[in-house]
């Protein structure tokens, strides 16, 4: 039997199912800059994530969260502050749009904006001016198209 390039570099189901089953784990560590080629569960995770599924799942809720400081809050839902969220709204839609256009994204900048969206400790959740939700969603904007800023060392304040 011939197998394609395609067959040969792709994950066996085993991996596939537990690459979803950590994928916070795998999440974290991809949006912090791990190379997905360093282990078959991350090169998984990062095939999940720029899968077009995917892609159009988060594009989707990036939409919803713009939408969210517009909604009427209920007791009993837990809602992104809209502090956070309205001076946001036009980044949360352009990023929606970049990841439904039909172009090469880093499985980098999904893994931050998919843990932008789960977070309810992040900045969504926790900042009522908005800016350090902006910081993320610009840090995931450059992780999309593969540009990450500089780290800094060790011990060093930014």
């Amino acid at each position: 039997m011939v197998r394609s390039t395609t067959q040969l570099f792709e994950p066996s189901l085993l991996v596939r199912l537990r690459a979803r089953a950590r994928r916070l784990k795998l999440d974290r560590a991809l949006a912090a800059g791990a190379d997905p080629s360093a282990s078959p569960l991350l090169a998984a995770r990062a095939a999940q994530l720029v899968a077009p599924a995917t892609r159009q799942r988060i594009a989707a809720r990036l939409e919803q969260l713009a939408f969210t400081a517009e909604r009427p809050r209920r007791h009993a839902q837990t809602l992104p502050l809209p502090g956070a969220v309205r001076p946001n709204q036009e980044s949360l839609i352009a990023l929606a749009r970049t990841l439904r256009r039909e172009q090469l994204s880093y499985a980098h900048g999904i893994a931050m904006l998919e843990l932008i969206l789960w977070d309810g400790t992040g900045p969504g959740y926790t900042d009522p001016s908005g800016e350090r939700l902006a910081r993320q969603l610009a840090l995931a904007a450059q992780g999309l198209t593969g540009r990450t800023p500089p780290r800094q060392p060790a011990g060093c304040a930014p």
